[in-house]
C-alpha cells in the first residue's frame, strides 16, 4: 500500500465528535461535507469545534448554499480564528441558490479577497465525468478556477484503471494543481451502489459490481444479504506511483470500520 497521506470525510452529525475521538483521535486530518439539508453553517461549526479539539479540519462550503457575501465572510473569520487554513469549495447539490453563489467559481473569488490569501481553496474533479456538464465545460471551468485553488479532490471513484489515467491527463490538459484521489472507506457494498447510482459514477460502478462477485467474496446478491464492505485496500494499492498527493477517504461516518481496517493508521496530512 502506497505510503500516501490520508485525509477522512465525515458529515455534521449527532455525536459525530465523540466517534471520532473513540475511533480517529486528533490530530487526524478530517475534512467536513456540507450537504443542502445541512448547509455551510453546520459544515463550519463542526470543523471549527474539530479544530479547537486538536484536528486539521477542513470544511466545504458549497457555494449554492451560501446566502451571499456577508454571511461567507462570517465564515472567513471563523475560520480563520479556529486556525483552519484549507477550504473544499464545491458547487452544491441544492436545487435552487440561496444567494448570488450559482456556481464555485464566484464564492472563490471572494473567498480569496476576503481571507486576503489566508485559506487554501480545494476543488473537485471528475475522472468519469459529471452528469451536469460536458467534458468541454469541465476542462474549462477547472482550468478557470486553478488560479485560485491550491488542491483537488477527484469525485468518489472505484476503477483503478480510471484514476491511474487521471493526473497525466489533467496535466496533458494543462492542469497543475495537487489531486487527492477520493475513494470510498470500507462500507457497505449495498450503499456504495445506491450513493454510486445518485452522483453519476459511471465505469466505477461496473467494476465494483465485478469487483464484489469476485470468487473469494461470493456473488454480490450475497454481499448485499450478508453487508459486506468494500475493501479500499487493492484500489489504494492500485494507485502507488500515480501522481497522487494524497488519498481522500469517503468514510460515510462508519468511523469503527475505518478504524477496524487499519487505513486510519496511514501517514496524515
Amino acid at each position: 500500500m502506497p505510503e500516501l497521506p490520508v485525509r477522512i470525510e465525515v458529515v455534521p452529525g449527532a455525536g459525530l465528535e465523540d466517534r471520532l475521538r473513540a475511533h480517529l483521535p486528533a490530530p487526524a486530518v478530517v475534512t467536513v461535507t456540507c450537504l443542502p439539508h445541512h448547509g455551510p453553517g453546520a459544515a463550519v461549526d463542526t470543523a471549527v469545534r474539530l479544530a479547537e479539539a486538536g484536528y486539521t479540519a477542513v470544511p466545504h462550503l458549497a457555494a449554492r448554499s451560501v446566502a451571499g457575501r456577508s454571511e461567507l465572510a462570517g465564515y472567513v473569520t471563523r475560520c480563520r480564528d479556529a486556525g483552519i487554513r484549507d477550504v473544499f469549495v464545491v458547487g452544491g447539490d441544492a436545487a435552487e441558490a440561496a444567494g448570488p453563489y450559482a456556481w464555485s467559481g464566484p464564492l472563490m473569488e471572494d473567498l480569496a479577497e476576503l481571507s486576503g490569501g489566508a485559506l487554501r481553496l480545494g476543488i473537485a474533479v471528475y475522472p468519469e465525468g459529471h452528469p451536469a456538464s460536458t467534458d468541454q465545460e469541465l476542462r474549462r471551468t477547472l482550468l478557470a478556477k486553478q488560479v485560485l485553488a491550491s488542491w483537488c479532490v477527484t469525485q468518489l471513484c472505484f476503477s483503478p484503471d480510471i484514476l491511474r489515467a487521471f493526473v497525466p491527463m489533467l496535466r496533458d490538459g494543462g492542469v497543475t494543481l495537487p489531486v487527492w484521489a477520493g475513494i470510498p472507506g470500507p462500507v457497505r457494498i449495498s450503499r456504495l451502489l445506491r450513493l454510486a447510482g445518485t452522483i453519476g459514477v459511471g465505469g466505477s460502478v461496473g467494476f465494483l459490481r465485478r469487483s464484489a462477485g469476485g470468487a473469494e467474496t461470493g456473488s454480490v446478491v450475497r454481499q448485499l444479504l450478508s453487508s459486506a464492505s468494500y475493501d479500499p485496500a487493492p484500489l489504494m494499492t492500485a494507485l502507488d506511483g500515480a501522481g497522487y498527493e494524497g488519498i481522500h477517504l469517503y468514510s460515510f461516518n462508519d468511523l469503527a470500520g475505518l478504524e477496524r481496517s487499519g487505513l486510519a493508521r496511514l501517514p496524515r496530512a
